[in-house]
């Protein structure tokens, strides 16, 4: 018995519309998965970025950057004053998208000492510095971030 053409016609196109679906989700299957592999893996090195700016009496300034998996955090401040000798508050946390959630602080960074935090997951993070001493003006500084 022979179909009519109208249903030979609708049988093929369902029959490539399957195929080519399952072909497709195979692909992205296997695509997945490969991606799911790296991600784990995570980089082979880390980030430095470097973030500049003013500090105000009481004031602060908050830098968000992103990490690209778990690994460490540090955080130090190359310049601080024009002698690099003031005390401010350092601070590494969670970014919100409209705050920093600190979960390490130091109320008494000065330039060279390293604040260290570990990250379980890529993401954004921000670095804050603070004024905790009184500074009596504006405070230039340079804060060193490395991260994966």
């Amino acid at each position: 018995m022979r179909w009519p053409n109208v249903r030979q016609g609708v049988l093929v196109r369902r029959l490539l519309t399957l195929g080519l679906s399952l072909s497709l989700a195979a692909l992205t299957a296997a695509g997945c998965n490969d991606s799911l592999t790296n991600q784990e893996i995570g980089p082979s090195g880390t980030v430095t970025e470097s973030f500049s700016g003013t500090l105000n009496p009481s004031g602060g300034s908050t830098h968000v950057f992103v990490v690209s998996g778990k690994g460490a955090i540090q955080a130090t401040l190359t310049a601080i004053g024009d002698d690099n000798t003031r005390i401010v508050g350092l601070a590494l946390g969670n970014w919100t998208n409209n705050a920093c959630q600190l979960a390490v602080a130091n109320d008494n960074a000065s330039v060279s000492f390293p604040l260290a935090a570990t990250v379980s997951a890529a993401g954004n993070i921000c670095a804050r510095v603070y004024d905790t001493k009184g500074i009596p003006d504006a405070t230039s500084y340079t804060l060193e971030v490395t991260h994966p």
